[in-house]
């Protein structure tokens, strides 16, 4: 049986065709993304005895792999009645718990949490499972309770990694730590030591996390907890902690665990987000691989974009930084949080196919987040080219005079992305210049004929160009640009096998009825027959729309 919240997974999955991120289901959901994994691996086995697959691709997303067959025995298992009880969001926390304790017993968990002991057993099978995917195991003791094993570098990297999801109450983290005012601001002062060596500033999240983590990491140096690092993770000759490395020199019993526990705390400041940085650090000159890879990266784009993005020194340092912390979180199976990847993937949707499509093909898998992160970065700079090559070019039709258009045209130019104006005309020369150019859309100010032979869509605007106009065109703008981006991106690359083919494809139905209920029946028909949804939801459509209107009969009554 599937939780409510599958289903909903599942729903969702059901009514897009195009990949969707974890990081979008997890923010959908406010649930971490490891949840939204452990769920997609629910849903994969409850459907196997129907041939439902979730297509899972790096740095794109999952899909619903399903056929026309399949789909009612989907919605019957939607439909089925829950019996499944819902898990509280306490496991991540209980994780972290049982992390830092080390041992600890049901009673423990109890009482810290304000659980009975057998609500507390039923949840140790899944901190057991969320912590075996960090390679850490849950051994009983006898007489003892339980204990998490596993190496001390998985147990740092789980730790961190647990502290840094956003569900994680850091508060609470922080008293069972019983880290005191005096122990905070020496954490404090030792970050801000590694962000002044660095020339960085982190972000307020990821320091918060730090401050946690290092007077916990303090603790293990004290009980002589020392990491192992493998030999790949100690090819650095310097290492960039501050007055942390003093620390070590001064605490640790021994050079092979001085020299591991540095290159351990100095691959984790790599690593962690950054919101700023001091131009031409000398930390860089050690990061060869990752100059190769941007500049290798920012050539092909240059050459779909016809812009010279390798002249913007900006974009080659911020993107140097960038791929540089995202090549040591993946190393290390490391996953950062990008609020904006959906967006982005809407956006700037052909430069994130780009760049996803040229980094696979260049060995290099990367998530969605980190996709959208470089999507960021090369997007800024193309802005700041102010190249117009892609622009949507445009005709303005105006008849009530130049003040309007006038008006109309400057505000137009103020929209983002920009647009190509090709004239501004009269009504009655709409078809002589739709014979001398080839506009992407057509913005009147009064209605207007668009020649039957001709698709270009029209928007019909204020000259003052209200918020609902500019979402309106500027909307339409964004698809435009995508549009022939991708155009180029398809001409100019030959290996471009991982783009979905109708990523801009638009359909449009026409139909004319009288009767509004059958004007839902008629709108739903597609997805009714590509089977997205059932009889009984246009069904339930239709008596929705039937009580707003009881409700406004009554109103007027």
């Amino acid at each position: 049986m599937l939780t409510s919240r599958q289903k909903n997974i599942l729903i969702k999955l059901l009514e897009t065709d195009h990949f969707t991120t974890i990081e979008f289901l997890a923010k959908w959901l406010n649930i971490s993304g490891r949840t939204v994994r452990y769920d997609l691996d629910a849903i994969d086995s409850a459907m196997q005895h129907i041939g439902v697959i979730i297509t899972r691709v790096p740095g794109k997303g999952v899909m619903l792999r399903i056929s026309e067959g399949s789909r009612p025995s989907v919605f019957e298992m939607i439909d089925r009645k829950q019996i499944m009880t819902e898990k509280k969001p306490q496991r991540l926390m209980m994780s972290i718990y049982v992390t830092i304790a080390g041992s600890f017993t049901i009673q423990d968990l109890a009482d810290e949490f304000e659980l009975s002991r057998s609500s507390v057993q039923k949840y140790v099978a899944d901190v057991e499972e969320w912590l075996d995917h960090f390679d850490l195991q849950i051994a009983k003791q006898a007489w003892k309770g339980f204990r998490v094993m596993g190496t001390e570098r998985s147990v740092r990297l789980a730790l961190y990694q647990m502290l840094s999801e956003k569900d994680t109450d850091l508060k609470r983290v922080r008293d069972w730590l019983y880290l005191g005012k005096k122990e905070l601001d020496l954490m404090r002062t030792w970050l801000t030591f590694v962000q002044t060596e660095r020339g960085i500033h982190y972000s307020e999240a990821t320091a918060d996390v730090f401050h946690l983590f290092l007077y916990w990491w303090k603790q293990q140096i004290a009980m002589n907890h020392y990491v192992f690092v493998p030999k790949e993770h100690r090819h650095k000759r310097y290492f960039h902690l501050g007055i942390i490395e003093s620390f070590i020199r001064e605490h640790v019993n021994d050079d092979r665990s001085t020299l591991h526990e540095c290159a351990f705390l100095d691959d984790l400041f790599d690593q962690a987000k950054v919101v700023s940085y001091q131009k031409d650090m000398p930390d860089l000159r050690d990061y060869e691989r990752e100059i190769r890879f941007c500049k290798q990266l920012l050539s092909q784009v240059s050459t779909i974009l016809h812009v010279d993005l390798l002249v913007d020194e900006r974009l080659m340092n911020d993107l140097t930084h960038h791929v540089k912390a995202a090549f040591m979180r993946m190393s290390q199976g490391v996953e950062i949080d990008n609020p904006y990847t959906e967006e982005i993937k809407v956006r700037y949707r052909a430069i994130y196919e780009m760049v996803f499509q040229m980094t696979y093909d260049m060995g290099i898998e990367m998530l969605a987040g980190e996709v959208a992160f470089i999507t960021m970065h090369i997007s800024a700079a193309f802005e700041r080219n102010k190249s117009r090559r892609f622009l949507p070019t445009v005709i303005v039709v105006c008849s009530s005079g130049l003040a309007a258009s006038s008006i109309l045209t400057t505000k137009l130019e103020q929209i983002e992305p920009g647009f190509n104006l090709i004239n501004v005309v009269r009504t009655e020369d709409i078809e002589r210049m739709f014979d001398e150019a080839d506009p992407d859309f057509v913005l009147t100010t009064q209605h207007i004929q668009i020649p039957e032979w001709k698709q270009t869509k029209c928007f019909r605007v204020s000259p003052l160009l209200s918020d609902y106009d500019k979402r309106l065109i500027q909307h339409e703008a964004h698809k435009i640009v995508n549009r022939k981006q991708l155009a180029s991106f398809n001409e100019l690359y030959g290996k471009a096998n991982r783009v979905e083919p109708s990523l801009f494809d638009e359909t449009i139905h026409f139909a004319s009825t009288l009767d509004w209920r059958e004007a839902i029946s008629i709108a739903a028909k597609p997805l009714l027959n590509a089977g997205y949804i059932t009889q009984s939801y246009i069904q339930e459509m239709i008596m929705s729309v039937e009580g707003t209107e009881r409700i406004w009969s009554f109103s007027l009554t």
